[in-house]
């Protein structure tokens, strides 16, 4: 089986953490046949890190780009992505990974992930899940199977290439977008839970003071993906009673969708999968959060 992948990870201002991801790589059973770990304008020490891993293995490349001001923390994040992505273009591989900088790998990430998708061949993204580093202790992340997280996220790189690739959205959830995506185009996205990676740096925190602020911009993701908003109102009262900080974190995500209609600001993802995404929606409402069986994943 063709099992050549490559990862590509943005990294901005991880130089506290991306010496454990560089680790994590370089302990994979199989590892990749090129990295390339994009700059996206650091002003630590990230770059030198990055330099010195490149210069002992040749498969480890280095990129930098300057931040643009007027884009978002997560636009910009995926303009650096894409970078990677274009410099990978040449080279022939099967598989194609996102890593995110801050992410402390067990060291068969990679070989699990790759037998998934020979396993089954309508697989188009996946990814295990992970928990958050938190004040030194580890804490569970909700997450849906459908779900797969850009921060340790793999494509068939037949699937992402049909989907046309992430969309730079200004208050993120691209990786969702791909997932959708995906599915529309008769993939099948899904995490699998017995893959478990650590996030040092739990989501959010880089760049959102605090656990309200973080559930607030999440509310706002989801008015950038055009979350149906029924299933807004259910998801967030879920969200109420089994995401931390309880009560409030849910509050906060639904006053973050609602800010987004205030702000009433053009939607970046296109038509088709606002209507694709809204009818699923509201058929989990229906059967109560269920998988269809046409696409589930066994592993």
């Amino acid at each position: 089986m063709d099992r050549h992948y490559v990862i590509i990870t943005p990294a901005f201002n991880e130089s506290k953490y991306i010496k454990t991801t560089i680790e994590g790589v370089l302990a994979q059973s199989l590892q990749p046949i090129s990295w390339v770990i994009v700059d996206d304008g650091s002003t630590d020490g990230t770059g030198e890190i990055v330099k010195e891993a490149m210069e002992k293995y040749g498969w480890i490349h280095y990129l930098r780009r300057e931040k643009i001001s007027e884009d978002s923390y997560y636009a910009s994040n995926v303009y650096a992505l894409l970078e990677g992505i274009k410099f990978v273009s040449d080279l022939s591989y099967t598989y194609l990974a996102i890593l995110d900088a801050d992410i402390s790998l067990p060291s068969d990430y990679y070989k699990n992930i790759l037998d998934q998708f020979e396993r089954d061949k309508r697989l188009g993204v996946a990814s295990g899940v992970y928990v958050d580093r938190i004040n030194g202790g580890l804490r569970k992340v909700l997450n849906d199977r459908r779900s797969t997280p850009k921060a340790i996220q793999v494509f068939r790189r037949e699937c992402y290439e049909q989907i046309g690739g992430y969309v730079p959205l200004k208050y993120g959830g691209e990786d969702t977008c791909t997932c959708i995506m995906a599915r529309m185009k008769g993939w099948k996205s899904w995490s699998f839970p017995e893959f478990v990676a650590i996030h040092n740096k739990p989501i959010g925190t880089g760049h959102t003071g605090n656990y309200i602020g973080i559930r607030f911009k999440q509310g706002l993701n989801e008015y950038g993906l055009a979350t149906h908003p029924l299933f807004m109102v259910v998801k967030s009262i879920r969200r109420c009673f089994r995401e931390r900080p309880f009560l409030l974190g849910g509050i906060s995500r639904l006053f973050g969708y609602i800010y987004g209609y205030i702000l009433h600001e053009k939607r970046q993802i296109p038509d088709e999968v606002v209507r694709f995404l809204r009818k699923e929606q509201i058929n989990r409402i229906f059967a109560l959060n269920a998988v269809p069986a046409d696409h589930s994943v066994d592993s």
